[in-house]
């Protein structure tokens, strides 16, 4: 899939660009030998000392750039995000003439100051450290946000986490509702027989992608674009941040319903609209919800994370009497996500 950008780069960018997402892995050799590191990164994060956590990120980029036989690169752990108008920077790559390479990455929160989850903080270590394969590694002449990239961040990431992968076996159910986690999950229709099923380790991975995919749209946008419609009875960029805020709120009172009880009432919470009048997401501030968004998100995850395999079968009813297991729900959150995206971009691709 290519991001809506895609059409406004030059010829000679579109090719650089299509290179980028032609290539999905990253090999790291000897990637066990980079466990502990990111054990003792992980320790350090969790103490709140900054001086730990720099020694530790620079021990690890190291590790990384050593394995890969590409330049070193000069790191710099800082306190809190600076906060931006479209939200907060986690971590900033920057190359000038004649110095090294050197990355930047904020250990706290920009508002509330608290330190970062661990598996967010890898993440974006492993971003920043992208760009740097792309230019060093790959040869490429510019290192763009495509698929592919984010694809390479994610083999980078289970090679150094590979207990990340361990939650649990393929489903080759060719059943899968789809529906809004605001509407009940009563309107449930079938996935199309061509598309493949997920295994639950590829679902959580991109259920973890959509937060960057969300910011990589945002980035760089004004208020006023991400606040206008492309046609009156659509929503804008920022009502649909909003919404998929709101969503996931949604999303992990019913996860923690279904966790607790013996097949619950999947109550429907009403119609999305009234949501966004009710709550005035068009005079809301993007970034801001973003950052909600994303915590919430790292919430949802963490509790997916840690379900047995019996668990993912448990299982409420929605309307009509049709039974949702969490792993189906996991299925609708994906679709969810995939079309909110899409709208995002359709409004953000409409008239200026």
């Amino acid at each position: 899939m290519r991001f809506s950008y895609y059409a406004r780069l030059t010829p000679a960018q579109q090719r650089v660009y299509r290179k980028s997402d032609e290539r999905t892995q990253i090999g790291l050799p000897r990637a066990p030998e980079l466990h502990p590191l990111v054990r003792e990164l992980q320790a350090a994060l969790e103490s709140e000392e900054r001086a730990a956590t720099q020694r530790a990120t620079e021990r690890l980029i190291a590790g990384l750039t050593g394995a890969l036989r590409i330049p070193r690169v000069r790191v710099e752990v800082l306190a809190a995000r600076p906060h931006r108008g479209w939200g907060e920077l986690h971590g900033l790559y920057t190359a000038e003439p004649g110095r090294p390479a050197k990355i930047q990455l904020w250990m706290r929160t920009a508002k509330q100051r608290r330190v970062v989850a661990f598996r967010t903080y890898l993440r974006t270590l492993l971003h920043e450290v992208g760009h740097h394969v792309d230019y060093t590694y790959l040869g490429l002449p510019d290192s763009y946000h495509t698929e592919g990239f984010y694809r390479r961040e994610s083999s980078l990431f289970y090679q150094l986490v590979p207990d990340a992968r361990s939650a649990g076996a393929p489903n080759a159910s060719a059943d899968v509702p789809h529906a809004s986690p605001l509407d009940g999950a009563g309107a449930l229709v079938r996935r199309p027989a061509s598309e493949p099923p997920l295994s639950r380790p590829e679902m959580l991975e991109r259920l973890e992608r959509t937060p960057v995919a969300l910011a990589t749209l945002l980035r760089g946008r004004s208020s006023d674009r991400l606040s206008r419609r492309a046609a009156p009875d659509s929503w804008s960029a920022t009502e649909v941040v909003c919404h998929l805020r709101d969503a996931e709120e949604t999303v992990m009172v019913r996860l923690r319903t279904l966790l607790d009880m013996d097949e619950p009432p999947i109550l429907d919470v009403g119609p999305a609209d009234r949501w966004a009048a009710e709550r005035q997401y068009a005079r809301q501030h993007a970034g801001e919800a973003w950052n909600a968004f994303s915590r919430r998100r790292d919430e949802t995850l963490e509790v997916l994370r840690a379900l047995s395999s019996a668990q993912w079968q448990r299982a409420g009813m929605a309307p009509r009497r049709t039974r949702v297991t969490i792993e189906d729900f996991t299925r609708v959150m994906l679709r969810h996500d995939d079309n909110h995206l899409q709208q995002i971009r359709r409004a953000l691709d409409g008239p200026p």
